[in-house]
């Protein structure tokens, strides 16, 4: 049975990973923080090995005293953050930290596979006129984007490591707390479009995404790049449209400027330094919000893996629904 680590493990995506992993008979190790919180997957039947990735010599011993692992999925990071410094510890220096604790494991993994983001790349054309490329050269506009394009640079520039870094786009799913905040307005008949230029947006079903990087893990390709979504792209209202459809519900479409969006995000900036949580509307996302094209070209994918998406969108989303509903995240 092949030991494989995974990192993030308690988050959205780390959950299915889990799942995906256990159901492809891995014997499933799981880096934790102190902190973290475990109760829905203590019982999963994973092992748990606590690490502060903040202490380069707390990862060392950790690494060395557990058993070597065959594969190790990196998908611990920050998405949101109250200071933009905190992206680049978590995502850049704590990624560094635990690559260059490996080697006290005595043996590197076939295969680290690295969670990364497709704001690692930044938008395409404004244009719309096609997709981005994964031979085009980055340009992220986060600060997000930036602290996850930096841990890529440092896993590349590793050569004895066997890499694959896998940069999906919006990620959805049961159990998301992101998109959630479009499905309680559109629940409630709300749905803010923020601007009115046009967009190239693109998604993945998280079930799919977790299938994608098994595939890739247990394919003959390494030290590659890949973008994952389900090979569509998606005009800026197709997703609430889809999801008043499924939620029978009537919608009331609101443009809000960008100007206003902006004040919004500054007090909600401020709100975050009182309350300690960072807010979802930011600037970071106002960046994102403003850039036009965000399809990307998944033909690599397709080419290495034979990559074709179990779920369609509105399928994705129906799924998301019902699991909303069923734990009473919505009525």
């Amino acid at each position: 049975m092949n030991k494989i680590l995974i990192t993030g493990a308690t988050g959205f995506i780390g959950n299915f990973l889990v799942d995906e992993a256990l159901k492809r008979n891995f014997e499933v190790y799981v880096a934790i923080r102190r902190s973290s919180k475990i109760e829905h997957i203590k019982n999963k039947g994973v092992k748990f090995i606590e690490i502060d990735f903040a202490n380069k010599e707390d990862i060392k011993s950790k690494m060395a005293s557990a058993r070597e692992f065959d594969y190790i999925i990196h998908n611990a990071g920050l998405t949101k953050a109250i200071k933009n410094s905190s992206f680049f510890e978590i995502n850049y220096q704590f990624t560094k930290n635990f690559i260059e604790a490996i080697p006290f494991s005595n043996i590197y993994p076939k295969k680290f596979i690295y969670i990364s983001s497709l704001a690692a790349m930044g938008p395409g054309k404004a244009d719309l006129s096609a997709p981005i490329s994964i031979s085009e050269t980055p340009a992220p506009i986060t600060n997000y984007g930036q602290s996850k394009l930096a841990s890529e640079k440092f896993i590349i520039e590793r050569p004895e490591l066997r890499y694959l870094i896998i940069r999906p786009t919006a990620v959805y799913g049961p159990g998301d707390k992101d998109f959630f905040n479009m499905f309680k307005l559109i629940n409630n008949h709300i749905d803010l479009m923020i601007g009115k230029h046009k967009q190239a947006l693109s998604f993945i079903y998280v079930k799919d995404l977790t299938r994608v990087i098994f595939d890739l893990l247990e394919s003959s390709h390494y030290n590659k790049t890949y973008f994952a979504s389900d090979g569509n792209a998606y005009d800026k209202t197709e997703m609430s449209d889809l999801i008043a459809q499924i939620m029978q519900k009537k919608i009331y479409r609101v443009n809000v400027p960008f100007a206003l969006v902006k004040i919004i995000a500054a007090l909600s900036g401020n709100i975050s330094k009182v309350t300690g949580k960072a807010s979802v509307i930011n600037n970071e996302k106002i960046k994102e919000f403003s850039a036009h094209n965000w399809n990307c070209d998944i033909s690599s994918l397709i080419k290495d893996i034979n990559y074709k998406p179990n779920y369609t969108l509105e399928e994705g989303i129906t799924e998301t629904v019902a699991w909303y509903k069923e734990m009473g995240w919505i009525k």
